[in-house]
């Protein structure tokens, strides 16, 4: 196992740890429990390995379209439990839809607002449309259901826009703050920091376009600017976190009771004097 301990998934990018996050009442996520990640479609047999032995990976949730799922189906590993939590079918998001996927740097050019228009309008759906709800809803539920305590793994393709609205969804239930929940979400910019750059050199080189490299730019960066257009939306609809869990998310108080007990380190004892 101290082998194990060293290493990390080679072919997951985006997999980090919730852990040590601060929650309701300044007790922190516990650590080894809720992992997210971009997909698992080309896990070597050792990072398979890994997540069993290593990381204790009891359930996956794969959050991706339809399309996704088909093209890049998720390696299957024995012990594991896989679910499926489509959060934007393939007509809501062109970005995953693979007939679009030649059209789409276009079609977000010619979008109002360009890319970081187009995707603040896809975090606004992640937090209202009835699809995106429900997919969120069953993670949840998943993890007020996980008795075992095993954990639990949820990701979408890169692990940072609906991976990210889905691990927010979690840390409110948790009582993390919304900028906390923002460090997490702008943790992708710098596991994709030097692939990101190469794809902008890239395209700019062969499209001869900065403004479809700038594009590409915006969509594969996470921006504080997205995860406030989910805040502001839900806040819009809901009226508040509170409302988004338990009118969105359908969570009733004795689930958000049992997921901070289940997932948040105890309160540290006070010593008397």
């Amino acid at each position: 196992m101290s082998l194990f301990r060293r290493k990390r998934p080679r072919r997951i990018a985006n997999f980090r740890d919730l852990g040590g996050i601060v929650g309701f009442s300044g007790r922190r996520i516990r650590p080894g429990m809720l992992y997210r990640s971009g997909h698992i479609a080309r896990l070597t047999e050792r990072d398979a390995q890994l997540l069993i032995d290593r990381y204790g990976i009891k359930a996956v949730v794969d959050l991706r379209s339809d399309s996704e799922q088909t093209e890049k189906p998720d390696v299957i590993i024995k012990g594991i439990e896989y679910y499926v939590c489509s959060s934007l079918s393939d007509k809501e998001n062109p970005a995953v839809n693979k007939e679009n996927r030649r059209r789409l740097l276009q079609q977000i050019m010619e979008f109002e607002g360009g890319a970081r228009s187009f995707l603040k309008e896809s975090y606004r759906k992640m937090v209202t449309t009835p699809r995106a709800l429900d997919a969120y809803s069953r993670l949840l539920r998943l993890l007020v259901n996980n008795d075992d305590g095993g954990a639990i793994l949820w990701h979408c393709t890169q692990g940072k826009d609906r991976a990210g609205v889905g691990t927010a969804a979690v840390l409110l239930a948790l009582g993390v703050s919304r900028e906390d929940i923002m460090k997490d979400y702008m943790r992708s910019n710098k596991y994709y920091r030097y692939k990101n750059k190469l794809i902008f050199a890239l395209v700019f080189v062969l499209a001869h376009s900065i403004r479809a490299a700038v594009t590409l730019h915006h969509l594969l960066s996470a921006r504080r600017e997205y995860l406030n257009s989910a805040f502001d939306a839900l806040d819009e609809k809901f009226g508040g976190t509170e409302g988004f869990l338990r009118d969105g998310l359908k969570l009733t108080d004795e689930d958000i009771a049992l997921l901070r007990e289940r997932y948040l380190e105890p309160e540290p004892a006070i010593e008397q004097c």
